[in-house]
């Protein structure tokens, strides 16, 4: 994430002569989203790791010695999640500021600061909406204990089925876009979200209800088959 975005606002900050006078921003780019620009594959990345970290557990048979140890299944479950949750932030969280940090040295005076208003909680944002696809592929890996199947799912859920949208029709399909879990928690990571995206906060509180939505049936499931 830190390499994208140093490269982004590297790129932004050696061409053209936006950045002569004028608020840093205002030159057809938005700074923050060029450092940041790095979180959807970092989303990604993060997405496939928290599927393996469950059908891994599932491939080896270390989740049948668990279960034996736990019979309720559902603790595994949610303490599964709660580290995933732990660990991807502790990572995240310094990533994203340093993220921030380098990109706005690259652009120089184009760039912004930490106190500008929006910024921190972009930065902020991005971290959490990267743990919440996290948990997202976690919750696919207990459901489907398949790797390429939960993978595939994720991918297809959060990454493609935005760009499809794309081809909608522009009176109701932007409408529909917004709603998907990708799309939808997507202004968190923006100073400034979209005419199409819902406010920063509300748009990430339906991620997080499709997290809680999946992982509520992963435990469900998990607890009427076998290990």
């Amino acid at each position: 994430m830190v390499l994208f975005g140093l490269l982004f606002s590297a790129t932004a900050g050696s061409g053209g002569p936006g950045g002569q006078g004028g608020p840093p921003g205002l030159d057809g780019s938005d700074p923050v989203a060029l450092s940041l620009g790095g979180y959807r594959p970092a989303a990604l990345a993060v997405g496939v790791l928290g599927v393996l970290l469950v059908t891994g557990e599932h491939t080896s048979g270390a989740l049948r010695v668990l279960f034996a140890a736990v019979p309720a299944r559902w603790p595994v479950v949610l303490a599964r999640t709660a580290v995933t949750a732990a660990v991807s932030l502790a990572v995240l969280l310094p990533a994203s500021l340093a993220a921030l940090l380098a990109g706005q040295a690259a652009l120089g005076d184009r760039g912004v600061s930490l106190g500008d208003a929006g910024v921190l909680r972009a930065t902020v944002g991005t971290a959490l909406y990267v743990t919440a696809i996290g948990l997202m592929g976690a919750a696919l890996g207990w459901l489907l204990r398949s790797t390429a199947g939960a993978v595939g799912t994720l991918f297809g859920v959060v990454f493609l089925l935005p760009v499809l949208g794309g081809l909608l029709p522009s009176s109701w399909g932007p409408d529909v876009v917004r709603w998907l879990p990708g799309q939808a928690g997507a202004g968190v990571t923006e100073v400034l979200p979209g005419p199409d995206e819902f406010a920063p906060w509300t748009g990430f509180a339906v991620l997080c209800g499709y997290v809680v939505l999946l992982l509520a049936v992963a435990v469900v499931v998990v607890r009427r088959r076998d290990a």
